[in-house]
């Protein structure tokens, strides 16, 4: 049976495993290359202005100001493919509660190893629609989905106990 071009893509997506990081220490232009020669095709990618953003914001630390360790780039690439449904507050908050549950790598790898089993299940999911002008009722369906788990993401985060802040 011959594979549609949405599943190729869907199989050749992948994010590098924690040691595939680069451990040396990356400027912000080289950060902004690595992520988005991973996610620049998904409308994930990032610019230089966006992460000095993020450390503005304090989503990604400031430490090391210039140069970009392992466990930021990590937490840089949870950003960029989460912008898109999550607010900054809540990705804040969700690299917060993965920080305290465990370390970096191990937090990053769970990331990792969920998004790949979830892209597999879309990839064998074969009522999800291929492109074509014909098939409304299925990407209907699929965008109802999306915007449910969104709806979902936004009541889960009201939900968490807010930090209170000692000004």
């Amino acid at each position: 049976m011959k594979k549609s071009k949405v599943t190729e893509e869907l199989e050749s997506f992948t994010l590098p495993a924690w040691n595939e990081i680069p451990d040396v220490g990356l400027y912000l232009d080289q950060v902004s290359k690595y992520i988005n020669s991973y996610l620049g095709d998904y409308d994930m990618g990032v610019t230089p202005s966006m992460i000095s953003n993020y450390v503005k914001l304090k989503i990604i630390s400031r430490e090391g100001r210039k140069i970009y360790s392992r466990e930021r780039i990590a937490a840089l690439i949870f950003v960029a493919v989460t912008k898109t449904i999550l607010s900054m507050d809540q990705i804040r908050d969700a690299l917060t509660q993965f920080s305290a549950s465990g370390t970096n790598e191990e937090w990053y790898g769970e990331f990792v190893e969920a998004l790949r089993k979830h892209i597999r299940e879309l990839e064998q999911h074969s009522s999800f629609p291929q492109p074509a002008k014909d098939d409304s009722g299925s990407l209907m369906s699929v965008i109802t989905a999306a915007a449910a788990f969104k709806i979902y993401l936004d009541t889960y985060f009201r939900g968490l106990p807010k930090e209170t802040t000692a000004e």
